[in-house]
């Protein structure tokens, strides 16, 4: 018969299982982008990222089957977790850059460090007993270690609220880079990363309680259906971390286009002079459009154009651009010439990146138009 520590086991066996497919796809798509020396690092990174978490959820099942085992692989167990959320961290600072040159800075890496040193010490100094003693909250002959004690109620709490810390530095990147790319990419529905907020917003609420539930022996929350709780968003995360990598749903801002806008001169334009490009040239045809290439088509900078459309039209470049796609729409219906062809086709024609994305457009403005009524 299966009992709740076999339970446990597996539900902490399934992100192992998950993180290690994900790593060899991640692998397997940094050989094909071989010649993309950006998006073959990305990958790699995520890869090791995958290969370090899963380190990590091995000694929880570790913990579930064998506390002895547990005990000895503690130091490793800590380290791989705390490293994870950094790395994890590291992957969207890397996604959510807005063309800034940043490092990562070292203390994310010196805390994991530095905890781990001092597991270490403990385990060359603690006997193997009184740690499993004091972990498992366990009776012993022997007095439990007072220094491991506080050393595992010191380490334990620091791992909580690295789990709990790192989604809301995550969801803070993220925040700013939608703010960013609405001002930036034409098509800023599919860069958005909602994503990845979603999954963080998920792994902040119900990840952080259920772990300390089970290390800290909580004995109401320290169950089998809180480990099923804690481990399914980071199962899920996996998986939408993989898919979305691989299908590029993602826009990494390069330095260079910020370096460069920030050099170009700046050439004051009005709306009729506007209005004439966009009419002449159609740079909205362009599914891969963005303000830059924009702003070099009207010989100004990036800066401008987006205070221009702000002020001149009250919404952002990717609104803008995304309504003189629907407008372009709207007449390739109605010409003699499209009659033959289906609406997805007339979808990309206009400009659109896909079919999907259309839809979202279109899902919103007519939220806004409906809005509108309403404020009448």
């Amino acid at each position: 018969m299966i009992n709740i520590d076999q339970i446990d086991a597996f539900a902490f066996s399934a992100p192992i299982v998950c993180a290690l497919v994900c790593m060899i796809m991640m692998l397997m798509d940094a050989v094909v982008r071989r010649h993309n020396v950006q998006e073959k690092r990305l990958r790699l990174f995520l890869a090791l990222t995958y290969l370090i978490t899963s380190l990590g959820w091995l000694g929880m099942v570790f913990y579930s089957i064998s506390p002895r085992l547990f005990a000895s692989y503690y130091t490793v167990f800590l380290f791989t977790l705390m490293l994870d959320q950094v790395m994890i961290y590291r992957f969207v600072s890397i996604i959510t850059n807005t063309g800034e040159r940043r490092k990562l800075n070292r203390l994310h890496l010196i805390i994991p460090l530095l905890f781990t040193l001092i597991s270490i010490i403990s385990d060359m100094i603690v006997p193997v007993e009184q740690q499993r003693a004091v972990i498992f909250s366990e009776v012993s002959a022997d007095e439990p270690n007072l220094w491991f004690r506080i050393m595992y109620v010191l380490t334990t709490t620091v791992f909580i609220v690295y789990n709990t810390l790192y989604p809301f530095l995550n969801l803070r990147n993220i925040r700013r880079y939608r703010k960013f790319i609405v001002n930036y990419s034409s098509d800023a529905y599919n860069a958005s990363l909602a994503w990845l907020a979603v999954i963080q917003a998920l792994i902040l609420i119900t990840v952080p309680v259920p772990l300390a539930g089970l290390l800290f022996r909580i004995p109401t929350i320290s169950f089998s259906y809180f480990a099923w709780v804690g481990t399914l968003p980071y199962f899920i995360n996996y998986l939408i971390l993989c898919y979305n990598l691989l299908n590029d749903n993602y826009l990494i801002i390069q330095p260079e286009d910020v370096k460069e806008d920030a050099a170009a001169k700046v050439s004051f334009i009005s709306r009729k002079q506007f209005e004439h490009y966009l009419r002449e040239k159609k740079p909205y045809l362009n599914p891969n459009l963005r303000i830059t290439d924009l702003a070099a088509g009207l010989h100004t900078n990036r800066s401008y154009i987006s205070g221009f459309i702000n002020k001149e039209y009250d919404m952002n470049f990717c609104r803008l651009i995304n309504r003189c796609r629907l407008y372009h729409l709207d007449r390739l219906r109605l010409s003699s010439l499209n009659s033959e062809k289906d609406n997805i086709d007339l979808v990309l024609m206009a400009g659109f990146s896909s079919y999907r994305s259309y839809l979202r457009v279109k899902n919103e403005e007519d939220r806004l138009s409906l809005l509108k009524v309403f404020e009448k």
